[in-house]
C-alpha cells in the first residue's frame, strides 16, 4: 500500500521525506526530550543509517515530515507502518519540542489517520506509547482513539490505543 500522497492541514504540510532533512532528522531523533519514552537518544553512528532506511521506505509504510507552511521548515515525523503484532498499522509522531503544545502532532496525525482510514482504506489504526507518556496518551484520546488492550514492553507499561473500526 502507498502511502506517499502530500498532505496539507490548515498549518501545515505533510510531504515524504528527502535528502534534505537529515539535518532536521539527526536532531530530532537526537533529542533528550523527544526520545525520553522512545528508548533514549539514538546514538550519533545510528542517525544515518536510520535517515537512508526512512528515505528508502519500508513496503506498507508511509513517513512524512510536518512542516509548518512559509519558512519555518521540519517540525516533526508521522510515520504510519506495521505493527508488532502483524495485523494492524501503528501511527507514531516525533515533534520538536519547540513546537509541543501547539496542537501540530495533533494536525499532523489527523490528517495521517484520516488518509489512512479513508483514501487508503484501512480497517483501522493503532498507537502504541508508555503509560508515562501522558501527553501522548491525551493527543489520542484527542484524535478519538480508545484504549484497546495494556502489555508491557520494552521494560515498561504500554498502551495500546486503537481507532473504532468500521
Amino acid at each position: 500500500m502507498d502511502f506517499s500522497k502530500h498532505l496539507t492541514t490548515d498549518r501545515l504540510l505533510l510531504r515524504p521525506m528527502t535528502a534534505s532533512d537529515f539535518r532536521f532528522f539527526a536532531r530530532l531523533v537526537g533529542n533528550r526530550e523527544v526520545r525520553r519514552y522512545l528508548g533514549g537518544p539514538v546514538p550519533w553512528t545510528r542517525r544515518f543509517p536510520r535517515f537512508i532506511a526512512y528515505l528508502r521506505g519500508a513496503p506498507d509504510t508511509g513517513v512524512w515530515v510536518a512542516q509548518i507552511k512559509g519558512p519555518a521548515g521540519a517540525v516533526g515525523l508521522v510515520e504510519l507502518g506495521p505493527h508488532v503484532d502483524g495485523d494492524d498499522h501503528e501511527l507514531s509522531f516525533q515533534f520538536d519540542p519547540e513546537f509541543w503544545g501547539q496542537g501540530l502532532a495533533r494536525e499532523a496525525a489527523s490528517a495521517v489517520m484520516t488518509h489512512a482510514l479513508t483514501d487508503r482504506g484501512l480497517p483501522r489504526i493503532i498507537a502504541e506509547t508508555q503509560r508515562a507518556n501522558e501527553a501522548s496518551c491525551r493527543l489520542l484520546r484527542h484524535l478519538g482513539m480508545v484504549e484497546l488492550q495494556r502489555t508491557e514492553r520494552f521494560g515498561a507499561e504500554q498502551v495500546i490505543f486503537t481507532t473504532v473500526s468500521r
